[in-house]
């Protein structure tokens, strides 16, 4: 093929027919716009390469092999979205067990606590007091507050630990 008339002209007379030919494939018809005319750039990039009688079997190869690429990509875009969902979904899970089997333990651990300190800890940590408003209600300093929480946590961190050590076994 040598001028661009002749290209202007199959361009004009093919283009829809390959549109619906890509629509056979992939029932997108922007994707399939652009994969036909993906393929007559391809043509014209090797224009003087191609033969005119030729030219629409070639099109209809390039755009056919096109459409399979676009569709394995789809196919594999959806296999790791459903993977990445899949383990996402897992991942989740597990922590939310973890997360509410620690939770679990943890309050097992400060039902061993003395009640004072239990308090304390609560109002601190699970009802997100600050010590000094805890120390108001409980008329005692701040230091005083502090001391317990101190004490609570050493005892939780030993419930815990023998705890974690009894589950190693």
């Amino acid at each position: 093929m040598d001028d661009r008339a002749t290209f202007d002209k199959m361009f004009n007379e093919w283009y829809a027919q390959f549109v619906y030919f890509a629509y056979y494939f992939i029932n997108d018809a922007e994707v399939c716009r652009d994969i036909v005319s993906d393929a007559f750039e391809y043509l014209w990039r090797n224009y003087e390469k191609i033969e005119e009688a030729t030219a629409k079997t070639y099109l209809y190869t390039i755009i056919r092999t096109r459409c399979i690429d676009y569709l394995r990509k789809q196919n594999i875009h959806e296999e790791y979205v459903e993977f990445t969902s899949q383990l996402t979904d897992k991942m989740i899970e597990s922590d939310s067990q973890h997360s509410d089997s620690r939770v679990l333990r943890i309050r097992k651990a400060m039902e061993k606590l003395p009640p004072y300190n239990y308090h304390i800890l609560e109002a601190c940590y699970i009802h997100n007091k600050k010590y000094k408003e805890v120390a108001e209600e409980l008329n005692v300093s701040v230091a005083a507050i502090h001391k317990n929480i101190v004490k609570a946590l050493r005892i939780l961190r030993e419930e815990l630990g023998q705890e974690g050590n009894r589950n190693r076994l």
